[in-house]
């Protein structure tokens, strides 16, 4: 009966608190945003009953997180501070989520400390916002390419160092709603450790997914689970694109070298197309004279002059990835090639490479 009692009497004395000092006590945030890892720091005004004789004690500020409920710092008040401002330095907001301020104190009644939780202010966190960009490498350092993370956001120093980030690169060789088959996909992943910064430039390595290659970047707090930001799937070859690689003008004499230039990371397969730009009358199409088709990994290809007419007249190009529904170009190059009817009779009268090139440098054009 003696224990009830007790209990009672603190029980009574914790809702006499809240009657007496509910007007008077607050917790108010300047902001109620903050962006986790930046430099800002969270202000925090209060205002609290000084108590008598010293019936309050240890009267503190909690940082909570809210999902947790764990305690991640406090901050004591003086005895005699019944209102101002507490700062709560950038190095307690390292990652994104809901944070409660708490003003907790204990009560002295009868020799007995009461522990008592009063006002409480609600703190939404967000992650700072990361642009990710993709780049190529050098040619030296061709099967890699550079993954960019940027953010106009000025970052917080903590006082052990900066924070390392993961930065998770996932290849595919298909995208999601195009997938029919029930097998699984292909997926390789390769992740890098960084220090955490406002810029900076990654180097990744190529993974083998074939023709067609799918980009994922997906950057998280080392160590957490939740992640700060992420893009893709990217296509590569939407992305870059194929370029093809010619002169601009020759005077064909045996053939004609085409070469194929891929996007990062993938392997070309296709087939390279001829045809005769020329006036055509309306819907009329252009005639094909050849194709050549490049292996997997195969860049070059070469079409032999026979297949152009005589005198100065421009083909175009197109390297394209056939289906099997449709023939998908994906670059078309242009060029003026000269053909000329002394290097034919040459060839046809067998005589020397040497009259051969002196009949071509007397060519007019």
């Amino acid at each position: 009966m003696k224990q009830m009692l007790k209990d009672f009497s603190n029980l009574l004395l914790v809702v006499l608190c809240d009657y007496v000092l509910g007007e008077d006590e607050h917790l108010l945030l300047e902001k109620p945003g903050h962006v986790a890892l930046s430099n800002n720091t969270v202000s925090v005004d209060f205002r609290r009953f000084g108590g008598a004789n010293g019936t309050l004690r240890n009267v503190s500020v909690l940082l909570l997180e809210a999902s947790t409920n764990q305690t991640v710092t406090a901050k004591y008040l003086l005895t005699n501070q019944s209102q101002g401002t507490l700062e709560f330095e950038c190095f307690y907001f390292k990652e994104a989520g809901d944070y409660w301020f708490t003003m907790a104190l204990e009560v002295a009644h009868n020799g007995t400390q009461v522990s008592h939780w009063e006002q409480r202010a609600f703190l939404k966190v967000e992650w700072p916002v990361f642009h990710i960009d993709l780049n190529r490498t050098s040619k030296a350092a061709e099967g890699t390419f550079q993954v960019g993370l940027f953010t106009h956001q000025p970052l917080c120093s903590f006082p052990t160092g900066q924070p390392d980030i993961l930065v998770d690169v996932i290849f595919t060789n298909s995208l999601p709603e195009a997938r029919t088959s029930p097998g699984q996909p292909l997926e390789i992943r390769t992740s890098k450790r960084t220090e955490l910064s406002q810029g900076q430039w990654l180097q990744f390595g190529c993974a083998p997914v074939g023709p067609k290659a799918y980009v994922t970047v997906v950057l998280k707090l080392f160590g957490r689970d939740s992640v700060i930001t992420s893009t893709g799937p990217i296509d590569l070859a939407q992305k870059f694109g194929y370029k093809l690689v010619m002169a601009p003008e020759l005077t064909c004499e045996s053939g004609v070298e085409v070469t194929v230039f891929p996007p990062l990371c993938i392997f070309i397969q296709g087939v390279i197309t001829v045809f005769k730009e020329a006036p055509r009358r309306p819907g009329e199409r252009t005639i094909q004279l050849a194709e050549n088709s490049l292996t997997l990994g195969e860049r070059r290809t070469v079409f032999n002059c026979t297949l152009f007419d005589m005198g100065r007249n421009k083909y175009c190009f197109d390297f394209g990835i056939p289906s099997r529904s449709h023939f998908s170009t994906k670059e078309r190059e242009c060029m003026l090639i000269q053909r000329n009817i002394e290097i034919l009779m040459c060839l046809v009268m067998g005589c020397c490479l040497r009259s051969c090139q002196g009949s071509v440098s007397s060519t007019e054009w």
